[in-house]
C-alpha cells in the first residue's frame, strides 16, 4: 500500500511538472515575407520639392545566432570599432533615391520605417505604393 503511494504521488508530480512547462511562454508570431516587389527601409531623406525620397533599404537580421554570444559579440565589438569611419560611406552608399506620386509624399517624413512597392516606367523607378512599417 506504501509503495503504490509513492508511484502515484511520483505520477502525480511528473504530470505537474509537464503542465507547467507546458504553459511556459507563448508561441512566437511568424511575420511574413512582404510580398514580391515590396520592399523595406528607412526614409532618410523627403525632397518635396522636386517629389523625391532617399530610402536606405534594411538588413535581415542574422538568421543563424551562435549559441556562444560571449566570443562572438567581443569579434563583433572589436570589428565594429574597426568599421565605425567606414559605416557612414556604406550608408550613404546603400541609400537609394526614388520618385514618389505627389499624393504618396505627404505622409512620409524622415527617419519613418516604411514599405514600399516600386513600378518602373520609361527607366524611371517610382514609388506607387507606401506605408509606415
Amino acid at each position: 500500500m506504501a509503495l503504490t503511494k509513492i508511484v502515484l504521488a511520483g505520477a502525480m508530480l511528473a504530470a505537474l511538472g509537464s503542465v507547467a512547462l507546458g504553459q511556459g511562454t507563448p508561441p512566437l508570431k511568424e511575420t511574413a515575407p512582404p510580398p514580391p516587389g515590396t520592399q523595406t527601409g528607412v526614409v532618410r531623406i523627403v525632397n518635396r520639392l522636386n517629389g523625391t525620397v532617399v530610402i536606405e533599404p534594411t538588413k535581415d537580421s542574422a538568421k543563424n545566432a551562435n549559441p556562444n554570444a560571449a566570443a562572438a559579440k567581443a569579434a563583433a565589438e572589436k570589428a565594429a570599432e574597426k568599421a565605425a569611419a567606414e559605416k557612414a560611406a556604406a550608408e550613404e552608399a546603400s541609400a537609394e533615391r526614388w520618385k514618389i506620386k505627389r499624393e504618396l509624399i505627404d505622409g512620409v517624413h524622415a527617419g519613418d520605417k516604411v514599405k514600399f512597392t516600386v513600378s518602373e516606367t520609361n527607366g524611371t523607378k517610382t514609388i506607387t505604393k507606401i506605408e509606415a512599417d
